[in-house]
C-alpha cells in the first residue's frame, strides 16, 4: 500500500472515531433540545437546514464554549434561546468530537474539528463571562452570501431629511455602488439617520405565475415592479403595522425592481421578500426577515393605567435582548437596556403590544407601539473617568462657544438593577470602579407638554461619563438645549450641563462623586 493511500485511511479512520465519540457526547448533553434527528424539540432551534454549524468552526466552537442567548434566526423561524456554556465540564477533545459529529450529520459533512481548533478558541476567548449573541458571533463570522431572486444590485443614497418620499431625479446622490451579493440592506449606506436609499435591480422570475410581494420598513418607503408602484408604506414609524402584501403577474425572466428607503431617525430595517407561484414561504431579498405570513395574533394593547407607567419585559425591536420597557402616563415612553446600561429608545403615543410575545411563545422582537421612534444610541453607556494618555477629543461646551480637551476614557461600570415607585417611574441603578449612579425618568408634569425628567446623580470615589447619545446628528447644545436628529430636544435643566462632540455625534455628562444632571426630553 502506498503511504499517501495509508495517510488517507488513517485519516478516515480518526475522523469516524472522532464523530463515534462525538455522537455520545451529542446524546448526553444535546439531544435534548436539538433532538436526536437534529431537527429541535421543544420549540428550540433545529441543527438540520442551519447554517449555524457549517462555515469556521470557530463560530460553533464559541458556542458551546460560552453559550449564546437572546434573539436568532435559524433556518428562517426566529428564536429567543438560552444555550448554557458547557465549556467548564467539556475537555477540547470531546468539543471537538461532539462539533464533529454534528457537521459531518446535520451540516452536510461541514468538515472535522480538531482539538487543537477548541483549544486555540478556548485560550482566545478566555476572558469570556457571558454567552455571545448572534450578532456578535456573525460579525465575527458571517455566513456566505445568500443567493436571491436580484440581479445587477445597485444602491444609491442620497441625504436629507424628509417626511414623505422626494422626487428621487431631482437630488444628487451622496453615494453609488454595485453589490455582489442580491440583499437589500439599509446598512449599506454607512449612516444612521437622516438619508434615503434607492435600489434598482432585476428580479428574476423562475417561471411565469402569480408573484405576492411583501415590504414593511421603518422609516417609509415604495417597491416598484416593472415599472409600476405596487406598494408604499407612509409615515415614520417602526416596522411592524402598515406591511403590504401585493399579487403581481410576471413573465418567465428578468422583470426591472425598484425599491425606494427613507431612513429619518431611530432603527433602520426594511422587510422585503416575494412568495412564487411554487413557494412555501416568502423568499426573504432583504437583510432582515419578516416571517413567512403575517400572523393573526390578537392585539393586546399595554398602556399606563390610573396614573401609573407601566412595565414590559420582553424582547424590543431596537435594543438589546435585556431590555425593559417603560410606559408613562403622558404617551411618552422609552427602553432601557440592562447589558449596555442605557436608555435606548424613546417613542410617543402607544406603549407595546403585547399580542405577539403573549400568544406565540415569546418569539422574536416586538416594536414599539407608538411613533416618532428615537435610538439614542448603541453600546456601553458609561466610561470611568481614568483615561490613558493619548489622542484628545474637543468637546464642545454648553455655553460661550468656547472648547475644552477631554481625553478618550475606557468603558466601566454595568447594570445592577432598578427600583420603581409608586407612581410607577423607574429608577436604574449601575455600578463600576469606584463610583455608583442612578439614573431616575419621570413625567415632565411642569411644562404642560408631553416630555420627560432624567435626573442623574452620582456617587463613589470617582467621576463617570454617561453617554446620552451616539451616533445621532446632533445640532448645539446652545443654553443648554441640544437638538438630537429631526424629533428629540434634550434640555439641561439644573446641574452638570452635557458636551457634544460633534466628529463622532456623542453627546455626554461628566459627573463627580456628588454631583448630578438634570435633563429634559420632549419628542416633536
Amino acid at each position: 500500500m502506498r503511504p499517501s493511500s495509508l495517510l488517507a485511511l488513517l485519516a478516515t479512520a480518526i475522523f469516524a472515531s472522532a464523530a463515534e465519540d462525538g455522537a455520545q457526547v451529542y446524546s448526553t448533553l444535546c439531544v435534548a433540545c436539538h433532538g436526536p434527528d437534529g431537527k429541535g424539540l421543544n420549540g428550540l432551534p433545529p441543527l438540520v437546514g442551519s447554517d449555524w454549524p457549517k462555515g469556521p468552526a470557530a463560530r460553533s466552537i464559541k458556542i458551546v464554549l460560552s453559550g449564546m442567548e437572546g434573539p436568532v434566526d435559524v433556518a428562517g423561524k426566529a428564536y429567543n434561546i438560552v444555550m448554557p456554556p458547557q465549556g467548564a465540564v467539556l475537555s477540547d477533545e470531546k468539543i471537538a468530537a461532539a462539533l464533529t459529529y454534528v457537521r459531518a450529520t446535520f451540516a452536510g459533512g461541514a468538515g472535522a474539528v480538531t482539538p487543537d481548533e477548541v483549544k486555540a478558541v478556548r485560550a482566545a476567548t478566555a476572558s469570556r463571562t457571558t454567552p455571545w449573541t448572534a450578532a456578535e458571533l456573525l460579525k465575527a463570522h458571517p455566513f456566505p452570501p445568500a443567493k436571491t431572486a436580484l440581479k445587477n444590485l445597485v444602491g444609491t443614497m442620497y441625504k436629507g431629511n424628509w417626511k414623505e418620499l422626494p422626487d428621487f431625479s431631482t437630488l444628487k446622490p451622496a453615494l453609488m455602488e454595485d453589490f455582489n451579493v442580491g440583499v437589500v440592506d439599509p446598512d449599506q449606506s454607512g449612516l444612521k439617520s437622516n438619508f434615503a436609499m434607492v435600489w434598482t435591480a432585476q428580479f428574476e422570475a423562475k417561471e411565469a405565475g402569480k408573484y405576492t410581494f411583501t415590504l414593511d420598513c421603518d422609516d417609509f418607503g415604495a417597491l416598484y415592479v416593472g415599472g409600476e408602484k405596487v406598494a408604499e408604506i407612509k409615515g415614520i414609524a417602526p416596522i411592524g403595522g402598515r406591511r403590504k402584501e401585493v399579487p403581481v403577474i410576471l413573465k418567465q425572466g428578468l422583470t426591472p425592481i425598484r425599491i425606494e428607503f427613507v431612513q429619518v431617525a431611530g432603527e433602520q430595517v426594511i422587510h422585503l421578500g416575494y412568495k412564487g407561484p411554487k413557494d412555501k414561504g416568502v423568499q426573504w431579498l432583504s437583510k432582515t426577515r419578516g416571517g413567512n405570513a403575517a400572523k393573526n395574533t390578537p392585539s393586546i394593547p399595554i398602556q399606563p393605567k390610573d396614573g401609573v407607567a407601566v412595565i414590559y419585559r420582553n424582547f424590543i425591536s431596537g435594543t438589546t435582548p435585556r431590555a425593559i420597557g417603560i410606559g408613562f402616563p403622558n404617551e411618552m415612553n422609552l427602553a432601557y437596556s440592562g447589558d449596555n446600561a442605557a436608555v435606548e429608545l424613546l417613542w410617543a403615543g402607544k406603549f407595546m403590544d403585547g399580542g405577539h410575545h403573549w400568544t406565540d411563545r415569546g418569539a422574536g422582537n416586538e416594536p414599539p407601539a407608538g411613533t416618532n421612534v428615537v435610538k439614542l444610541s448603541d453600546g456601553q453607556a458609561l466610561i470611568q473617568d481614568t483615561a490613558p494618555s493619548g489622542s484628545i477629543v474637543r468637546f464642545a461646551t454648553e455655553k460661550g462657544g468656547k472648547e475644552m480637551k477631554f481625553s478618550p476614557l475606557p468603558v466601566a461600570g454595568e447594570f445592577k438593577g432598578y427600583d420603581l415607585d409608586k407612581a410607577g417611574n423607574p429608577t436604574f441603578r449601575s455600578t463600576g470602579e469606584g463610583f455608583a449612579l442612578t439614573d431616575a425618568w419621570a413625567p415632565d408634569t411642569a411644562s404642560g407638554k408631553p416630555g420627560l425628567v432624567r435626573t442623574l446623580k452620582a456617587s463613589g470615589d470617582k467621576a463617570v461619563t454617561i453617554v446620552l447619545t451616539r451616533g445621532v446628528a446632533l445640532t448645539g447644545p446652545s443654553d443648554g438645549v441640544t437638538e438630537v436628529g429631526a424629533n428629540l430636544v434634550i434640555r439641561a435643566q439644573s446641574g452638570v450641563y452635557p458636551r457634544t462632540n460633534a466628529a463622532d455625534k456623542t453627546l455626554t455628562v461628566t459627573l463627580k462623586p456628588g454631583e448630578s444632571a438634570v435633563l429634559g426630553y420632549s419628542l416633536r
